[in-house]
């Protein structure tokens, strides 16, 4: 009986475990900030609606970064949910990137939550697509 409930619990943790490390694909793009500046979008595709997260900055970033939303000086970047109908909804929390290098993949984290209270916490891995805009 101890070894069936010692695997039972060992099975529910590594369950539990791989959810928690899964990674949701997602894109990234080139972008304008609103003053025309650098910037990058992110777009992680969510059951009919989709997580969209822009950094007002060139898509360079050589270290770990973290982003914190809202951004109260609106300098940095607004993270945001695009239902499939209506208006979009402003996210609050963080987004984290271990780097960004144009042309190559870019993972990172996000733990944020809307004002309802849905929670969003993913890891992802994101492709450059093809988005060249004109700033400027």
């Amino acid at each position: 009986m101890r070894t069936f409930f010692a695997v039972l619990v060992l099975t529910c943790f590594s369950w539990s475990l791989a959810a928690a490390q899964q990674v949701t694909a997602a894109t990234i793009d080139r972008d304008c900030a609103p003053w025309d500046g650098a910037a990058f979008r992110v777009l992680m595709p969510l059951q009919g609606s989709a997580l969209e997260i822009a950094i007002w900055q060139a898509p360079d970033l050589k270290r770990a970064t973290t982003f914190s939303f809202p951004d109260p000086q609106g300098r940095r970047g607004v993270a945001f949910l695009r239902p499939p109908f209506g208006a979009v909804h402003e996210l609050s929390g963080t987004v984290s990137f271990s780097r960004v290098e144009v042309g190559q993949p870019v993972e990172g984290e996000l733990k944020l939550v809307a004002a309802n209270g849905n929670k969003f916490e993913h890891r992802f891995k994101a492709s450059w697509g093809k988005h060249m805009p004109l700033c400027g």
